[in-house]
């Protein structure tokens, strides 16, 4: 029910350097980047059956734009990143030191600064073969370029239903996070290791773009602030008469907190999401597994691999008016509305394949795959308002020849 044009051109110019110096034991790195970012953007659309778009959700604001009077949003403007580092890893018997700092600037769409302390420790026990770590890191990212200038406009604001009271609808600043990790390694005797690790991040300014409708047009936001943690497991298999595998499993969960700031909303099927607002994203995976077994021939001719993975499902995003029209749409039969979750899900793979020929001028690899090989149907997230609905791929079979010359 709604036509619309776009046309991007964004230049980016600059230059980075590093250098890196390893002595008595030190590695050694410093670098910088500087980068000069020209955007210009036009974006316009308008409503061409007021019923139907109706029936699909948009919202009062955006239907007021016809093909007779479009929304059109036309902007220019020039940017910057800086950036710069210093970072130092050395080895004291045992022990593994790793410190370093970084500074960042942007001020594209507005002026955002960090300085990023960065330490990890490590320490490993010849006698059990185990190794502890933990360490820390701030990070700093700029939002994405496509449509950021439309994304923290007024125009978009005035569409935005996340703007009650002056909250919400604000420009998108960069995002920012605190990661937090401890760990442990163990041998398990001379083919196996076992390796553990709790996690978490703290973020502010969250980037979650929201796309337009089921399209690959996408518009910056952010969400206030949010918080992940989890645990990873994972069993590394090493080579033994051919064979090598892995399993790994982690268990997770995402909070995040509003309000949301940017984007371009044309729809109200959304969660009220104000400030303060505590809710679950759809990255909110709680369990993902996989597992790969693999062999090579004696003389590393052949090759094989049989693998899986399984995800728990993540939430959808909607309101009790939105859950009953997710319930009509095509695919829905992959979706627990009850859970509020996405289907759990389990795929196998297999690939395997052969060196035709092998020496020191050039190497002829064949290789065939199947994915899915069940057929099994699933989807990765439904109905988002964020990210749209992603099916996943149905049974898929190829066959590639690499050849590479020296």
């Amino acid at each position: 029910p709604i036509t619309a044009t776009t046309d991007r051109k964004q230049t980016r110019s600059g230059a980075l350097a590093s250098i890196s110096i390893f002595k008595k034991g030190h590695a050694f790195k410093a670098g910088f980047e500087a980068t000069h970012i020209s955007l210009n953007e036009r974006f316009s659309f308008a409503v061409t059956d007021e019923d139907l778009a109706e029936d699909r959700g948009v919202s009062e604001e955006a239907l007021e734009f016809t093909p007779a009077d479009p929304f059109v949003f036309t902007g220019a403007r020039n940017g910057h990143y800086l950036a710069a580092y210093v970072q130092d890893q050395f080895t004291f018997k045992n022990l593994t030191l790793s410190a370093g700092l970084r500074f960042d600037h942007s001020d594209l769409p507005v002026i955002d600064n960090q300085l990023s302390p960065r330490i990890g420790i490590a320490y490993h026990i010849p006698r059990t073969g185990t190794t502890l770590r933990a360490s820390f890191n701030r990070l700093f990212q700029p939002p994405q370029i496509e449509n950021l200038l439309l994304s923290n406009s007024e125009q978009a604001k005035a569409l935005s239903p996340f703007v009650d009271d002056g909250s919400g609808g604000e420009s998108v600043h960069a995002e920012r996070i605190s990661a937090y990790e401890i760990g442990a390694a163990q041998n398990i005797g001379k083919f196996a290791r076992l390796d553990v690790a709790y996690w978490r991040r703290d973020f502010r300014n969250f980037g979650d773009p929201n796309t337009f409708f089921n399209t690959t047009i996408i518009f910056p936001n952010s969400v206030y602030k949010g918080v992940s943690q989890g645990t990873d497991v994972r069993l590394d298999i090493l080579e033994r008469r051919g064979f090598s595998g892995y399993a790994s499993w982690t268990n997770s969960r995402v909070l995040q907190t509003g309000p949301l700031n940017g984007g371009l909303f044309l729809t109200d099927e959304f969660i009220e999401i104000g400030p303060g607002t505590k809710f679950i994203p759809d990255q909110d995976q709680r369990n993902v597994a996989s597992f790969a077994v693999t062999y090579n021939s004696k003389d590393r001719r052949w090759f094989g691999t049989f693998g899986g993975r399984h995800e728990s499902g993540i939430p959808i995003e909607a309101d009790e008016e939105g859950l009953i029209q997710l319930m009509q749409m095509p695919g829905a039969d992959l979706v627990n509305f009850d859970r509020g979750r996405v289907r759990p899900w389990t795929i196998f793979n297999v690939q395997a394949g052969s060196y035709l020929s092998r020496n020191e001028k050039h190497t002829v690899r064949l290789e065939a795959n199947v994915e899915n090989i069940f057929n099994h149907r699933f989807a990765y997230n439904f109905g988002s308002p964020f990210e749209g609905t992603h099916f996943g791929q149905p049974r898929m079979i190829g066959i590639r020849m690499t050849v590479n010359f020296r």
